[in-house]
């Protein structure tokens, strides 16, 4: 896995190396049959990196804010030390990296911070879970990081008298499918296909370039 640590993320550097890759917001590309995520990329690695605008809403403002006090949080909960690292690629497919929102100094734990507004944090309380559009970010981390062991996901909200927390390994059962129409499996397993669809997608956008050769 190739380490990225001094890479400061949002910054013009971290969106280049980004450029034509799947992080963990298009992670969950690999688990939907279409052409989306093949056209993104594609388009990305067909043409020179642009820097654009980049808009920042008030929940993202606020996620960015608090994400340091959440982090400083875990650490306390878990006795370790997690540290925000730029980008992390994968060696067995350098199309996948990911941005943690931190990771021990043994690459072997990291962590994915949530700050929800008021609402989303309450219902991520009551359900007890982590929601479905975020555990494709979390599988994410596995595939890309073969060292890592454990990651914990944190919902953390200032405001709120109790932050939510959940530990998952590779042998974690999510749901990748939908609440009415769940699809059960082990991260192990869930990272195993990730992995297998990236490499597909890499064969396909190589052999649609080499086409476009002649």
């Amino acid at each position: 896995m190739i380490n990225f640590k001094e890479i400061e993320q949002c910054s013009l550097e971290w969106h280049q190396i980004k450029w034509g890759k799947i992080g963990g917001t298009l992670s969950k590309g690999l688990f939907v049959n279409s052409d989306t995520l093949f056209l993104d990329i594609l388009s990305q690695q067909l043409e020179e990196f642009e820097p654009s605008e980049s808009f920042t809403s008030d929940a993202m403002q606020h996620g960015k804010d608090n994400e340091p006090f959440a982090r400083a949080y875990l650490n306390e909960y878990t006795g370790l030390e997690f540290k925000e690292t730029g980008w992390l690629e994968c060696d067995e497919n350098t199309l996948l990296g990911i941005s943690p929102d931190g990771i021990t100094e043994d690459e072997k734990t990291a962590c994915e911070i949530k700050c929800f507004g008021r609402k989303k944090h309450i219902e991520v309380l009551f359900k007890n879970d982590i929601p479905l559009e975020n555990i494709f970010q979390c599988i994410h981390y596995f595939t890309v990081n073969p060292k890592l062991e454990k990651l914990y996901f944190i919902a953390f909200r200032a405001e709120s008298a109790k932050h939510f927390i959940k530990e998952l390994t590779l042998d974690t059962e999510i749901n990748i499918g939908t609440k009415s129409r769940p699809r059960i499996m082990s991260i192990e397993a869930a990272r195993d296909y990730s992995l297998e669809k990236a490499e597909e997608l890499e064969n396909k956008l190589k052999k649609f370039k080499n086409q476009l050769e002649f």
